[in-house]
């Protein structure tokens, strides 16, 4: 049987060994950097992910716009160059959302857009601005 003083000793060089070793301590810093890493990466694709969803998010706004304008313009309402110059802003982001991403439904409103830049070419050539 072991004596308790010798266990003692034993017990308390393995312990000075471990956490007195630099090797330990690299160990564990290496350890917590590669958890860091880790949650940075996580972290990067979660923001990716919900850019994606941002950027599909106003394309879609973007598209329920146009469309709407559209709508009035059918029912005759007049607009001022002003809200004909914001919904051609908006009908540039969805076509350019439409040419990057290929999968994206874009047939939505080809019409409408149509429609519009026809109407703001008569306008113009016209002064039928509001």
């Amino acid at each position: 049987m072991i004596e308790p003083a010798t266990l003692i000793t034993a017990i308390v060089a393995i312990v000075a060994a471990i956490f007195g070793s630099t090797g330990f301590w690299q160990w564990m810093s290496d350890r917590s950097k590669g958890g860091v890493r880790a949650s940075i990466d996580a972290l990067r694709k979660d923001l990716d992910k919900m850019k994606t969803s941002e950027d599909e998010r106003e394309a879609k706004n973007s598209r329920r716009r146009i469309l709407r304008f559209n709508d009035e313009l059918l029912r005759k309402v007049d607009h001022s160059k002003e809200y004909f110059d914001d919904i051609l802003s908006d009908v540039d982001t969805y076509e350019e959302y439409c040419e990057n991403h290929h999968g994206f439904q874009n047939g939505k409103a080809v019409m409408a857009i149509e429609n519009i830049r026809r109407c703001y070419r008569l306008c113009v050539e016209e002064d039928k601005f509001l």
